[in-house]
């Protein structure tokens, strides 16, 4: 009994004891193939039946990877509550080699030691009293880890931290990135949307001329809805929420967008995920709520910009 207990103590300091940040790898993904399949989840780090449901939505998919909009562990982004709200769920995607002991996920991606899972931090990342670290520690992720790009087929994918207060740094990287970047299809993705008909409304500080450098898309979470947004200005360019992975539901006409400026498409009946598929010639994006998984709620295709 005495060495039982010690082991379970042990065990137990060991996920809630503050951690020292381990130094990223600045690893790079180059993946090549001509056609490719991922997921888009957002807000969805709450362990429970929702989570579930999505979860199994999207690996019902067979994706070759898996993007997030942020929030990836509910409430604090503590190291105790990381296993339950993202490994017990995606573990397959997961190829953290650097992560310690019982933070290491054992799946299909461990085995082919090849990520498959590539997070944006959201602002309950940021909550612990390590901050980022849990989250940092956790995930091994190309670059910086805070902010980062990778290839996969077709299309060229930047994450980016939006829960920085000044985004300067991050809007000039990516600048000197997207110009030399010659990949069919450009994708950016975060935690504050630019523009939101939900309740947290509109984040000035993550409104930038994304179009103009070469992006396509740009795909956000933090409202706990699906929207679909386009400005009347800047044609064939999307901004997509999705932030009903899991956690909860919010209403999607909180703060209606001007309708002289915006065209927008928004659900929030149910929890969903963004599906997916891009060829060297289109990006088919079709979101899906859980429930209803037999026909897409909402469907764009982007076609590449020189065919």
């Amino acid at each position: 009994m005495k060495i039982i207990l010690s082991l379970f103590i042990l065990g137990y300091c060991f996920a809630c004891t503050k951690q020292e940040l381990i130094k990223p790898y600045g690893i790079e993904v180059l993946r090549e193939s001509d056609s490719i399949v991922f997921a888009v989840i957002g807000d969805y780090g709450y362990d429970g039946k929702p989570e579930n449901k999505v979860a199994d939505m999207v690996k019902s998919w067979n994706p070759d990877f898996i993007l997030t909009t942020g929030d990836n562990n509910y409430q604090k982004g503590n190291f105790s509550t990381l296993n339950n709200n993202i490994g017990k769920y995606y573990a397959d995607y997961i190829y953290n080699f650097d992560a310690s002991g019982v933070y290491k996920c054992k799946g299909r991606a461990s085995e082919e030691e090849i990520n498959r899972f590539f997070p944006s931090p959201g602002n309950h990342d940021t909550y612990s009293s390590s901050g980022l670290t849990p989250y940092l520690n956790y995930f091994t992720l190309p670059g910086n880890e805070l902010f980062y790009h990778f290839n996969w087929g077709p299309v060229s994918f930047y994450a980016l931290n939006s829960t920085e207060r000044d985004m300067n740094e991050q809007f000039a990287w990516l600048e000197e990135n997207l110009a030399k970047d010659s990949a069919n299809f450009q994708v950016v993705y975060f935690h504050h949307s630019p523009y939101s008909p939900g309740p947290h409304g509109n984040e000035d500080k993550m409104q930038w001329d994304y179009q103009a450098h070469g992006v396509e898309l740009v795909m956000t979470g933090h409202d706990h809805i699906y929207a679909r947004i386009e400005k009347k200005d800047e044609e064939g360019f999307y901004y997509l929420i999705t932030g009903a992975g899991g956690k909860s539901l919010y209403n999607a006409s909180s703060n209606p967008l001007d309708s002289a400026l915006f065209s927008v498409v928004s659900y929030d009946l149910n929890y969903g995920a963004i599906q997916c598929k891009a060829t060297t010639n289109q990006l088919v994006v079709e979101y899906y709520s859980i429930g209803t998984e037999a026909n897409a709620v909402d469907r764009i295709v982007i076609q590449r910009a020189n065919q």
